[in-house]
């Protein structure tokens, strides 16, 4: 694979795992997340395993997303 075609493909997973991660701030169920997205499960799991930064971003995104829902169900 050439250098461009490269660059490609990581800049549309780059834009993939934004979306993803906007996606779990919003439903913080990585399923639905995934399903929604149009992002397959074992490709999320897989963006943990080789994405330190995208694991952070997740990490925090389910907690921001949990915290959202949690002050929807009490108000």
């Amino acid at each position: 694979m050439d250098n461009k075609a490269h660059e490609t493909i990581k800049t549309r997973q780059d834009k993939e795992k934004q979306m993803l991660i906007e996606q779990l701030k919003k439903t913080p169920i990585v399923q639905l997340a995934c399903k929604k997205n149009g992002t397959s499960r074992a490709t999320y799991y897989r963006w943990r395993k080789e994405d330190v930064e995208f694991t952070k971003q997740a990490d925090e995104a389910l907690d921001e997303g949990s915290k959202f829902v949690n002050d929807m169900a009490e108000s």
